[in-house]
């Protein structure tokens, strides 16, 4: 092989695995994938809530848009009950604890629109032990195994390799 035909092939496979590396990046870089997602309730999902808070909560990786989203609250037999309008608190949907409740199993089922019209949908349960009024709340449960951390993560080490290619490949 000539020194030039050595060159153009390290060339070129420098500049396939920096596509590769830049094509990683950008599937596993959160920002990039920015839907919203759900992280965690409150009351926890398959929790047992004896005194009632304030709001049932949903916390999302990023703020949803109030247009769209929903929160819908259900007791066994399919009664739907009438809750206040939701609110947006930050990454929060939140709902008033509705008035009617009776102890039993709860349903929340859940629409949130992300800003870039993405639609995330779902459902969690809890059940609810008695009538007692009280304005503690619930500890907050995650309803994701932290896959936002990963994909930070995958995209600092795509971005370290991605150094290294360039590093390699630089004529000398």
């Amino acid at each position: 092989m000539s020194r030039g035909y050595a060159e153009v092939m390290t060339v070129k496979i420098g500049a396939s695995s920096l596509a590769l590396a830049m094509a990683a990046l950008f599937a596993f870089t959160p920002s990039v994938r920015a839907h919203t997602e759900l992280i965690a309730t409150s009351p926890a999902s398959n929790s047992v809530v004896a005194t009632h808070p304030k709001n049932i909560t949903l916390t999302f990786s990023e703020a949803p848009i109030l247009a769209g989203s929903r929160v819908e609250i259900e007791q066994p037999a399919g009664t739907q009950l009438a809750s206040e309008p939701i609110r947006l608190v930050g990454p929060d949907l939140v709902v008033a604890w509705p008035v009617g409740l009776r102890p039993g199993l709860v349903s929340v089922h859940w629409r949130a629109v992300a800003d870039d019209g993405h639609v995330a949908n779902g459902s969690f349960s809890f059940s609810y032990r008695n009538s007692l009024i009280s304005s503690s709340s619930s500890p907050k449960a995650s309803a994701s195994g932290g896959s936002g951390n990963i994909a930070k993560s995958a995209g600092v080490l795509l971005l370290i390799l991605l150094v290294a290619i360039v590093a390699t490949t630089r004529r000398k």
